[in-house]
C-alpha cells in the first residue's frame, strides 16, 4: 500500500488548472482596474503637492519677497523675537535685525516719549487717546495715532513704514500723515532756503540767508514719489565752531552744547536768532528748551512776519513733543490771531482741535471743530477734525 506522500504527489501529477477563456478575462479586468486605480492615485498625489508648492509660493512672496507693500510685514516678522522695551499698556518696542538700540526718553500717564538711537525698530502701540506715544529719530519725530509701524536710522535717511492705524511724522520743513501700506523717507542733513509766509504751513520758518533743513520722499503703494530731495552741500569742517554754524551743519548736539556753554548772551534778542536756537534745541533732544525763545519771538516780537510760524511751532513742540496739550492749544489759538487769513490759520486751528481733544476737553475741541467745518468745508484735515471733534 501507497504512503500518503506518495499518493499526493501521484494525485499532483495528474492535476490540470481549470484556466478558461472566461477566467483569464476576469483576471484581466482585475488587473486593469488595478492599474487605473494606481495612476489615479499618482496624479492625485502629484497634484496636491504642486499645490501645496504653489501655495508656499504665495505665501513666501505675501510675507515681504514681492513688491514694497511687504516691506513692513517682512520687517515685523524679524522683529518677533528681540523686544527692546514694553510698557505697561502692552504696547511693545522690537528690534528689526542686529544693532537696534530704543532709549526711552519720558515715560508717564499722559505721554511715552523713546528715542530711536541707532537701526531699525518695530512700535507696537496700544491706542490710548489720553496718552501721547512719540518716537524721535534724528530731527524726525513720530507721534502715534494708535499704529503698528516700523521706524529705522538709515544713514542719510529716516524711513517710516506704517502697518495698521495712523501716524503723523514732523520734520524741520514740515509734517504728513501716514496711513495703512504707506511709507515716508526723510531726508536729512539737506540746507535749503527758507522764506516766511510759503504756501505750504508747515514747511513755513523763519526767514534766514539759510539753515539745516529736511526734506521727505512720500512712497505709497505703487511705489512713486511725492517729492525729489534737494541736493546737499557739504560744508568744511571748522576747528572752532560757533552754535550757529554747527546748526547750519546740522550738529544739532553739538551746538545745543556750545550755546548753553556760551551762557545767557549767546541767543541775539531778534526773531532770527531765536528761532535758530528754539530749532537747535527741538532738534538737539532738548525740546523743553525751545519754548523761551519761540514764546519771546511770539510776544516781544508779534508784529514780526515770522511770529505766525513761532506760534505754531511753539504749538507742535509742546503738543508732539512735551505733552502739554493745553499750552499747545493756546499757541495754535495765537498762530490763528497772528495769521488770520494766511496759510497757517487752517492747519493751526485743526492742531487747536487735536489738542484740545487730547487734554480732555471734549466742548471745546467740539467748538472748534464746528468752527473748522464752517471755514474750511473742504480741508485738508476735515476727516482728522470731525473725529477729534465729536462731529458726524
Amino acid at each position: 500500500m501507497a504512503s500518503p506522500t506518495e499518493r499526493l504527489a501521484s494525485v499532483r501529477n495528474h492535476v490540470v488548472p481549470d484556466w478558461t477563456a472566461e477566467r483569464e478575462h476576469a483576471v484581466r479586468v482585475r488587473l486593469d482596474r488595478a492599474i487605473v486605480r494606481r495612476k489615479r492615485r499618482q496624479v492625485v498625489a502629484t497634484a496636491a503637492t504642486a499645490l501645496l508648492c504653489i501655495i508656499a509660493a504665495l505665501v513666501f512672496w505675501s510675507r515681504g519677497v514681492g513688491p514694497d507693500k511687504g516691506r513692513a510685514a517682512t520687517l515685523a516678522r524679524s522683529a518677533e523675537a528681540q523686544p527692546l522695551l514694553r510698557f505697561e499698556d502692552g504696547s511693545v518696542v522690537t528690534a528689526v535685525g542686529t544693532g537696534a538700540r530704543v532709549a526711552p526718553v519720558e515715560v508717564s500717564p499722559d505721554v511715552v516719549s523713546t528715542r530711536l538711537v541707532a537701526g531699525t525698530a518695530r512700535f507696537s502701540v496700544t491706542p490710548n487717546p489720553k496718552r501721547v506715544f512719540r518716537v524721535l529719530a534724528r530731527d524726525v519725530t513720530v507721534t502715534v495715532l494708535g499704529t503698528v509701524f516700523t521706524v529705522a536710522l538709515e544713514p542719510d535717511d529716516v524711513r517710516v513704514s506704517v502697518e495698521r492705524g495712523r501716524v503723523r511724522v514732523a520734520w524741520p520743513a514740515g509734517e504728513h500723515e501716514l496711513g495703512v501700506g504707506e511709507e515716508l523717507v526723510v531726508q536729512s542733513g539737506m540746507e535749503t532756503t527758507r522764506t516766511p509766509n510759503t504756501t505750504s504751513p508747515e514747511g513755513q520758518h523763519a526767514a534766514r540767508d539759510t539753515a539745516p533743513a529736511a526734506t521727505a520722499t512720500e512712497r505709497t503703494g505703487d511705489g512713486a514719489a511725492a517729492a525729489q530731495p534737494r541736493h546737499s552741500v557739504e560744508r568744511p569742517s571748522r576747528p572752532s565752531s560757533s552754535w550757529r554754524e554747527l546748526a547750519q551743519d546740522g550738529d544739532y548736539a553739538g551746538a545745543f552744547a556750545h550755546m548753553m556753554n556760551e551762557g545767557p548772551g549767546a541767543v541775539r534778542d531778534d526773531p532770527a536768532d531765536l528761532l535758530l536756537a528754539a530749532d537747535v534745541a527741538r532738534l538737539g533732544g532738548h525740546p523743553g528748551k525751545a519754548v523761551p525763545p519761540l514764546s519771546r519771538v511770539v510776544s516781544a516780537h508779534s508784529d514780526d512776519s515770522r511770529a505766525p510760524l513761532a506760534a505754531f511751532t511753539l504749538g507742535r513742540t509742546l503738543l508732539d513733543q512735551l505733552g502739554r496739550p493745553r499750552e499747545a492749544a493756546e499757541a495754535f489759538a495765537k498762530a490763528r490771531q497772528l495769521d488770520s487769513h494766511g496759510a497757517l490759520a487752517q492747519d493751526a486751528l485743526a492742531r487747536e482741535v487735536e489738542s484740545w481733544s487730547r487734554a480732555g476737553e471734549a466742548s471745546l475741541a467740539h467748538q472748534r471743530a464746528t468752527e473748522y467745518v464752517d471755514r474750511y468745508p473742504t480741508g485738508r484735515r476735515l476727516a482728522a477734525v470731525r473725529r477729534l471733534g465729536g462731529l458726524p
